[in-house]
């Protein structure tokens, strides 16, 4: 982390954690009370060190000095603690705090302060010699911002305030995507450097509505990215298609190990997918001639269909592979002012840019080369200060920043990294876990910053509404950039450009000690001595080094695992890994957790992202891992021993694709447990919570096939107790039409509901909770249509309809229906045909999102509606 965080991050653990873990500190608290004063001090003089790390070496180098000292300082800490927690589970706590161990304990601490206290001060001595200074208000500033960034909303803007490409956009559609005159299967290449807004461009092509409501029965999008892996991108464009075809391409992947084979697979599933269709496909980010030659066989070649490849790449051989080339072209000065002010006043109550300004401006944007991603950076940075003697700091610190740093775009964004605050300087390294053109998850985004502790909550407002709001402000930078919205305008998934990434990286490896494991086993660079932060890129671990883990806190698995996609560890693999605290674990699963890994009693977060449904036994000890806050088993059946309890007071999440098998102990669950996904309903109604709990989401599953309408009513009314419920999900299984209505509880805090199963009628309006806002409903196979019941739910807000819900033609919405619906989502209803909405129905509806709905017609749809479709 940046060194401010690490010095604070360090006081807290100084302060009251230390105290209210061990309790037998005499003879040290002085120490202890001595550093952690002195931290705070040199805290003060971290605001103008940055300032002046711009042109100054030797104070970028005191601030790498501090940094060190604060992580090894921390290491030695959390090892103490961990050490105290390790005597207090084995039960050797009492002895220890009165025998020579806890004289042992105490003096090494108590020496290792001593030694962390020496090299503090020399530090100090060496910041009067670089003249740095103490702002007493950077404590005070960064409170400010973290107080005033909670308060607001970022206003970013849906279309990334293009500028310069209408014209692109009509030109190509006309000349290529779009002429009559090209049949079969044509390609269209957009070439030109990083950040000159290629994939922006096929963006607006691949969405326009002449494309969209178009000639093509099929529009696909896939990342093709330096770490070209031909099945992989395959396959991800057969799941881009049809969601209906995972299955049997997890199958195949199972059937087989013969890479080759299962490639030839793939472009054949995916040709017969195209076969006797048109299509538009986009190839986003190609590196290599090689790369899309090896694609093109999968693509059938029809005289009778004109189907299109658009292309995006930086390599000028491939813009001369085929048909139609578009040069990409750097934004002129009128177009490139356009857009700085579009980036640099977002939101602003000043509305336009003031004239004193543009000299300045002008003068900036000469740094930027015309190019659109430099300038929407340094648009973000300078809508952080609506000040013309703001406006010219940013521009003394890019002419110190350009000697030394290759082109003016690094420049612009290592200088937008630089005027991050500390915490959302932390937020942004977090980036660098992803791998290259990963779409990445909100809700996982944050739920990962929470887990490296970079989200305090305070007052009412929860995690994620923290959370996104750090995104939001990382997106007004244009550091970050939005790649799916919802239909209520919340940000569902967002990337970051290449050249965004390659600075991510570099200082996530400077600042956070990130270190890279690719499959070769060679790191992707120089990584640090003491890594505290490792991801590893599909590798087997029975050959990785356990060497240097015991400084490492976050361990991220990509794709790592054994012939049988499962991961395999040596037995003491993870022996080594005193600190960690957060493992993620994706495209896998253990088939058994290595008895190892009982030694991680410092671990918060444990998240297991399998690409396919598998069985995980949670072994007998697991409930020996006190520390842990989250399980996420988000596909995985979870089987529990007999004797196992999760009764762990620092629990708040476990998320599994289901119980398979529930425990024997009904007080497994502790109260303070926030989120509970997984569990049958018969294991649910054994448990002991009550109404005092904090429980605010629930997932029951009811897979026993038919169940009794008594059993039903009994479930409902161990709901009724949940009072803090807000979100429940209600899972039954597929082949048996349930009554699913008589579980739902009647909560007054129950807001969002999801139903999942065969229903024999739609629930009348009456059944559902008084003040339910959002709905689900997936798999329903109803013959009715349900819209006339669900119109008379007086405060829903969003409806997502998906996966065979209605199988009849015609939805039809009543004129007093639906009175506060603002979202609809249909998905997948493959018979409907039309919506009709009455004159009065749907007043407020503003979104519309389809997808999968092949032969529904929305032309007679209100204009006034936004309409999505994929």
């Amino acid at each position: 982390m940046a060194a401010e965080a690490a010095i604070s991050s360090l006081v807290e653990l100084l302060g009251d954690q230390l105290i209210q873990k061990v309790k037998f500190l005499r003879g040290v608290e002085g120490k202890v009370d001595l550093l952690r004063e002195e931290l705070k001090r040199m805290q003060s003089f971290l605001k103008d060190a940055n300032k002046k790390q711009f042109e100054d070496e030797s104070v970028r180098n005191w601030i790498s000095e501090i940094r060190e000292l604060a992580q090894d300082a921390q290491d030695t800490i959390e090892i103490f603690l961990l050490n105290v927690e390790s005597a207090k589970n084995w039960g050797l706590f009492k002895r220890c705090t009165s025998s020579p161990k806890r004289m042992y304990h105490l003096d090494r601490i108590g020496d290792e302060i001593e030694s962390i206290r020496a090299r503090l001060d020399a530090i100090d001595k060496s910041r009067e010699r670089y003249g740095i200074k103490d702002l007493g208000e950077a404590a005070e500033s960064a409170s400010r911002w973290e107080v005033e960034l909670r308060r607001r909303l970022c206003p970013w803007q849906k279309d990334e305030h293009l500028v310069g490409v209408k014209d692109d956009v009509e030109k190509l559609l006309q000349e290529s995507i779009l002429c009559e005159e090209k049949k079969g299967l044509s390609i269209a290449v957009l070439e030109g450097m990083g950040g000159i807004g290629k994939s922006t461009l096929a963006r607006e092509i691949y969405n326009h509505p002449d494309v969209v409501y178009g000639p093509f029965d099929h529009r696909g999008w896939v990342v093709v990215s330096s770490e070209f892996t031909p099945h992989e991108t395959i396959k991800q464009l057969i799941f881009e298609l049809s969601d209906s075809d995972k299955q049997k391409v997890r199958e195949l992947e199972e059937s087989t190990k013969d890479k080759l084979y299962l490639l030839q697979k793939l472009q054949e599933m995916l040709y017969k997918k195209l076969e006797g269709k048109s299509y538009l496909i986009v190839l986003d980010d190609v590196w290599e001639k090689e790369h899309l030659e090896s694609l093109i066989t999968a693509f059938p070649d029809q005289q009778d269909k004109a189907s299109r490849l658009l292309v995006t790449t930086r390599n000028k051989i491939i813009a001369k592979y085929d048909q139609y080339v578009h040069k990409m072209s750097l934004l002129d000065s009128k177009k490139s002012w356009e857009l700085l002010l579009k980036k640099a006043f977002i939101g602003s109550t000043i509305g336009k840019c003031p004239d004193e300004f543009e000299s300045v401006g002008t003068q900036i944007l000469q740094k930027c080369d015309g190019l659109p991603l430099a300038i929407s950076v340094v648009g973000g940075l300078l809508r952080q200060t609506q000040t013309k003697n703001g406006w010219e700091q940013v521009l003394t610190q890019l002419n110190s920043y350009l000697g030394r740093t290759e082109s003016g775009v690094s420049t612009i964004l290592e200088l937008s990294y630089q005027n991050l605050s500390p915490q959302l300087k932390s937020c942004f390294l977090c980036l660098a876990f992803f791998k290259e053109d990963f779409t990445i998850p909100t809700k996982r985004l944050v739920k990962l910053w929470d887990a490296q502790g970079l989200i305090q909550q305070e007052g009412s407002r929860s995690i994620d509404e923290i959370g996104r709001g750090y995104l939001n402000e990382l997106i007004n930078r244009s550091m970050v950039r939005i790649q799916d919205l919802h239909v209520n305008d919340q940000v569902i998934s967002c990337h970051i450009h290449d050249l965004v990434r390659d600075v991510c990286l570099r200082k996530a490896k400077e600042e956070i000690g990130l270190e890279i494991v690719k499959g070769d086993g060679g790191m992707s660079s120089e990584s640090s001595n003491k890594p505290r932060h490792r991801v590893v890129y599909a590798k087997n671990l029975e050959t990785s080094s356990s060497n240097q883990n015991k400084h490492v806190r976050s361990l991220f698995l990509l794709n790592v695992h054994d012939d049988y996609r499962f991961i395999t560890t040596p037995p003491h693999y993870w022996k080594g890994y005193q600190l960690l605290k957060t493992v993620e674990i994706e495209a896998t699963a253990f088939k058994r957790f290595p008895n190892s890994f009982r030694l991680l009693i410092g671990l918060k977060c444990l998240r297991i992202y399998a690409c396919f449904e598998a069985c995980i036994k949670l072994p007998c000890w697991f409930d020996h891992l006190r520390n842990l806050e989250v399980v996420d088993m988000k596909l995985c059946w979870v089987y529990f021993p007999r004797l196992v309890s999760l009764k762990m007071d620092k629990l708040r999440y476990f998320i599994s694709g289901a119980i398979g098998r529930g425990p024997t102990n009904k007080n497994m669950w502790n109260k303070n447990i926030e989120c509970l996904r997984g569990i049958s309903h018969k294991d649910w109604m054994k448990s002991t919570l009550t109404s005092s709990c904090h429980l605010r989401e629930l997932g029951i599953q009811l897979r026993e096939g038919r169940i009794k309408r008594e059993e039903l009513i009994k479930a409902r009314a161990s709901l009724e107790k949940m009072q803090n419920l807000v979100i429940l999900h209600l899972e039954w299984s597929y082949g048996y039409a349930t009554d699913i209505a008589l579980v739902v509880p009647q909560l007054a805090n129950l807001t969002k509901l999801k139903l999942y199963g065969k229903m024999s009628k739609c629930p009348t309006a009456t059944m559902f909770p008084p003040n339910l806002s959002h709905l689900t409903l997936t798999s329903s196979q109803l013959h009715d249509d349900p819209m006339a019941e669900l119109g008379k739910l007086p405060k829903l807000l969003f409806l997502k309809i998906q996966y065979k819900v209605y199988l009849g033609e015609t939805m039809l919405v009543l004129c007093d229906g639906f009175p506060s619906l603002e979202a609809l989502v249909l998905r997948v209803l493959h018979e409907l045909k039309s919506v009709i909405i009455e004159e009065g129905g749907m007043p407020k509806l503003k979104h519309l999102r389809i997808r999968g709905c092949r032969n529904l017609n929305t032309g007679n749809l209100p204009q006034h509606i936004n309409i999505f479709t994929q």
